[in-house]
């Protein structure tokens, strides 16, 4: 058994004594130091699910993680159920608030996540409503059917192009009408438009957002010799939005 895993069984085996089921509404963990030794060791597992769930580095503290409920699986073995819980924010801890509770199968031959459980809060609800309402004007302003297309907000483009260096040029592309067309007109707290949503299939692509003044812009991108390029863009009156939406959303 390497350290790591020798270190996350003492330490659940420790969290497991007395009572042989433990919940925070139940018992107060006593002892901080083997309460945050587990919530560590947990955390890169719990990193990967959080971005396995949103499709980005979704933010997050252990400060306020909680170990909700420790089981050892039988009576004398090395075999764990864990559930941690953690809340998800948005920059400098701002909403949209997410609580994730993720429960872990633990043992000496690895840890593996069997449940992932999300629960979100009004403001990403609204932020949802207001990205389909544009996404479903812009669609219908062009007549395009994407529903066989992967579709990346502009955090989840940039998290691929981290992992996929070909996707780079597409991010840039977007980072570009962030920074140059849309960023100029917002004034906080709130704001009229999206961020660019991407939708990919294979080699051919779009770029689809939104002016402050309603106008509907299309950009059709495909992958000429390895590298995403643009090769047209549409522009179209739309429907002009309120400044409903979160102005770093």
């Amino acid at each position: 058994m390497n350290q790591f895993f020798l270190g996350l069984s003492i330490s659940l085996i420790l969290l497991s004594v007395q009572p042989h089921i433990i919940t925070s509404a139940e018992t107060e963990l006593h002892d901080k130091l083997i309460y945050d030794t587990l919530l560590t060791t947990l955390d890169p597992y719990i990193s990967e699910e959080v971005v396995h769930y949103y499709g980005y580095y979704k933010q997050y503290g252990l400060f306020d993680a909680r170990i909700i409920k420790v089981i050892r699986k039988s009576e004398g073995s090395y075999s764990f159920t864990v559930t941690v819980q953690v809340n998800t924010f948005e920059h400098a801890h701002n909403p949209p608030y997410g609580k994730e509770t993720i429960t872990f199968d633990v043992s000496p031959f690895g840890v593996k996540v069997i449940d992932f459980v999300h629960k979100g809060d009004e403001e990403e609800m609204k932020i949802k409503e207001f990205y389909e309402k544009v996404l479903s004007d812009i669609l219908q302003t062009f007549n395009l059917r994407l529903e066989s297309f992967s579709k990346y907000s502009y955090e989840q483009l940039l998290y691929k192009s981290e992992k996929q260096k070909e996707y780079k040029v597409l991010s840039d592309i977007v980072t570009d009408i962030i920074v140059n067309d849309l960023n100029p007109d917002i004034k906080p707290p709130y704001k009229n438009v999206i961020d660019p949503v991407t939708f990919i299939k294979g080699t051919q692509g779009y770029i689809l957002f939104k002016s402050p003044d309603g106008t509907n812009i299309v950009l059709q991108v495909a992958m000429e010799n390895g590298i995403w390029v643009v090769v047209e863009k549409k522009n179209k009156q739309g429907e002009k939005m309120q400044n409903e939406l979160i102005w770093y959303m």
